[in-house]
């Protein structure tokens, strides 16, 4: 009788107890703001969305995010009231996606981007949830397809471009967002074989294009667009045989800059600046 009425104690003691623990869950003060610790579920559904602690509706520490079929989908971890987060994020397949810091939740410093295969595929740099500073593009975690400069989401600067095995493959320059300037494409065996110039985005300048052996294939002359006569591309090139002679650009200086030794300077030359806020 005695272990029958223990028994019962503890049955009633713990569906008391876990009573209490769903009221805890997912309260609101007299203000409306959430507080203490959130369990939300799918609309219709028993699968978590989400959980994690509130405080005066701010988020604390660590939330745990989950897909619909219940796997991993975000671990973030909220720190200074919930003003600075850092957020790992994961495919479907539980592999990770993503990884960065958020400030008042907008992307801020270095991020790291990876595909299904958990392979590194994109480092960028933001301020204030845009891209901002140096971006690089990979094959894979280790071969680095391109090199970018970003100034609030606007391609803006000299970028280059690398074959798999780690040569030059073209390189160039962005203004606001559009092409300016030469435009230099290359063979896998080192030999310059394009060139392209724009201005403010249009075709404006020499276009050539070489065999691998270095013989010409094509020459054109642009203004604003759009192609000159016959006469004035032959008289331009006889007054500029450099351009066909590759004797020009600024090959040497573009690569130095994007030198890996050089690369914190792109990355945090841009990220100090701030943005004046117009209020």
């Amino acid at each position: 009788m005695i272990i029958l009425r223990y028994l019962f104690f503890q049955a009633i003691s713990f569906s008391l107890l876990l009573s209490i623990n769903i009221i805890a869950q997912n309260q609101r003060d007299s203000l409306g703001r959430k507080q203490g610790y959130w369990k939300v579920y799918y609309p219709n559904s028993k699968h978590i969305e989400y959980e994690g602690l509130f405080k005066d509706d701010k988020p604390q520490g660590l939330f745990k995010y989950y897909y619909e079929h219940d796997t991993i989908k975000a671990r973030i971890y909220f720190t200074k009231n919930g003003k600075v987060a850092y957020a790992t994020l994961y495919h479907w397949n539980g592999k990770r996606m993503a990884k960065g810091k958020y400030l008042e939740q907008k992307k801020d410093s270095i991020w790291e981007f990876y595909n299904e295969l958990g392979e590194l595929i994109n480092r960028e740099n933001y301020l204030q949830g845009q891209r901002h500073g140096l971006s690089i593009t990979y094959y894979d975690s280790t071969r680095v397809f391109e090199k970018k400069q970003y100034i609030l989401n606007k391609k803006h600067g000299y970028f280059i471009q690398y074959f798999p095995d780690g040569k030059i493959k073209g390189m160039g320059y962005y203004k606001e967002d559009l092409p300016e300037g030469y435009f230099v494409y290359y063979a896998p065996n080192g030999t310059r074989v394009g060139l392209t110039t724009y201005k403010n985005g249009f075709l404006d300048g020499p276009n050539v294009i070489k065999e691998i052996d270095n013989k010409i294939k094509e020459k054109q002359l642009y203004r604003n667009g759009y192609e000159v006569s016959e006469k004035e591309i032959e008289e331009y090139f006889k007054q500029h045989p450099e351009v066909l002679n590759n004797e020009f650009g600024l090959d040497k200086d573009i690569i130095k800059l994007f030198d890996k030794k050089n690369e914190k300077n792109l990355q945090t030359k841009s990220s100090h600046m701030r943005i004046k806020k117009n209020y």
